[in-house]
């Protein structure tokens, strides 16, 4: 299976976030996943509070530099790349609206997870949704997603 060259993979969605880290997919590279302008627009409303996040959960220690990696699992999601591994048709990854972030262990999940809802109380900006999500296999991540208007703030756990 060869893999497809995303094109502008390098383009920045905000100073630490590019658009390769939304559009990648691991489990189906052969599959085109190119965001619409629209989609575009919404990656990066979600990066403004990827910023924020990868601030506030930096270390202490000012010697270990400012920020820490976020680590996006899934971005946007084309049709074809949504339907294949088996999202919701109504997925907020559809519109580049939502991300899931790696995270190592339920104790990093849970940080993250309270800095970005402190955030939103903070700014007075709403979210669609804050999910922690657990697969069968036991792994576990945080999935968060902005609309551009009509975010509903729900917060769940899922487990699959």
């Amino acid at each position: 299976m060869e893999q497809i060259i995303q094109l502008n993979a390098n383009a920045k969605l905000s100073e630490h976030f590019s658009l390769g880290e939304f559009t990648k997919s691991n489990s189906h590279p052969e599959i085109y996943n190119i965001p619409s302008h629209e989609a575009i627009s919404n990656l990066k409303r979600v990066c403004e509070w990827l910023e924020v996040l990868r601030e506030r959960a930096a270390s202490p220690d000012p010697s270990k530099g400012r920020g820490v990696p976020i680590i996006i699992n899934s971005g946007y999601r084309s049709p074809q790349l949504n339907k294949r591994i088996g999202g919701v048709p109504t997925s907020n990854h559809l519109t580049g609206c939502a991300v899931d972030i790696r995270v190592n262990g339920m104790e990093q999940l849970i940080r993250y997870a309270a800095i970005l809802l402190d955030y939103a109380d903070e700014s007075k900006q709403e979210f669609d949704e804050l999910l922690i999500e657990k697969n069968r296999y036991g792994a576990i991540w945080l999935h968060f997603a902005v609309r551009p208007k009509n975010n509903r703030r729900k917060i769940k756990f899922l487990n699959a």
